[in-house]
């Protein structure tokens, strides 16, 4: 896999047994607080309808997935990832259209949860470059555990991506043991887990949470009158992507 090469790369953070107030700091300063800029905020103000051109079409789905989605995309391009063999949990999500892969082993809880379960995880390869898990770990009672298990089964220098709600409504019950995490929180998680961060984003906007409590339900882009404002004190869904260290084998 290419190597990633990014000028907001931190240093890396202390490794220790916990993080200490000095470890969250810097994934403050780093990751989170640069994002709050009037560049971000309107960053999709207009939303650019003319990417709403794939399989996986906009009408009809959760409106902040489009967000991370168009977000990945950015990612992905700037810094020239793509994979030789990848993961999909829980699905083949449609973030895989927009990165350049040649082999994508596909798994999902439902058919075989004694093995896919993450808090326990059993694969057979363990040389993974580029796993993606989204909308998941808000349905894992132990997320550290979950990412520290995905850990065991990746290249060295492998990228992880996954999205989360920092805000949701109650979804999949008994099955959904978080409402969200704040993007502090899943670097923060990460960092636990072992792996480098690389970069966190969100996004979240006053008129979606309304309309999603109000309705119980998870609107489109067709129901919201500005979705592509980014209210930054409002956040709704996190993503980050993390690399598992070159050095550790």
């Amino acid at each position: 896999m290419k190597k990633i090469i990014l000028s907001v790369l931190a240093p890396l953070l202390s490794y220790a047994n916990y993080l200490d107030r000095a470890d969250i700091n810097i994934i403050y300063e780093r990751f989170v607080k640069p994002n709050y800029t009037h560049e971000y905020t309107y960053r999709y103000d207009p939303l650019p309808i003319a990417k709403n051109n794939k399989a996986w079409r906009w009408e009809h789905k959760d409106f902040p997935r489009v967000i991370a989605l168009l977000e990945f995309e950015r990612f992905v391009q700037e810094n020239q990832c793509f994979s030789v063999k990848g993961l999909a949990i829980n699905g083949k999500d449609p973030e895989w259209a927009y990165i350049s892969h040649q082999h994508v082993s596909v798994i999902n809880y439902s058919h075989n949860p004694e093995k896919y379960d993450l808090h326990v995880f059993e694969l057979d390869e363990h040389d993974f470059d580029f796993v993606m898990v989204n909308q998941t770990f808000e349905h894992v009672y132990d997320p550290i555990r979950c990412l520290k298990n995905i850990f065991k089964y990746m290249k060295p220098g492998g990228i992880l991506y996954f999205n989360v709600p920092t805000t949701s409504i109650p979804h999949e019950t008994p099955y959904h043991f978080y409402t969200g995490f704040t993007p502090v929180g899943i670097g923060a998680m990460l960092q636990e887990a072992g792996f480098e961060l690389l970069s966190i984003g969100q996004w979240g906007n006053f008129e979606y949470l309304k309309k999603a409590f109000e309705t119980q339900g998870f609107p489109d882009y067709r129901m919201l009158s500005n979705p592509g404002i980014n209210h930054m004190h409002c956040p709704i869904i996190a993503w980050a992507f993390a690399r598992k260290p070159e050095n550790n084998v």
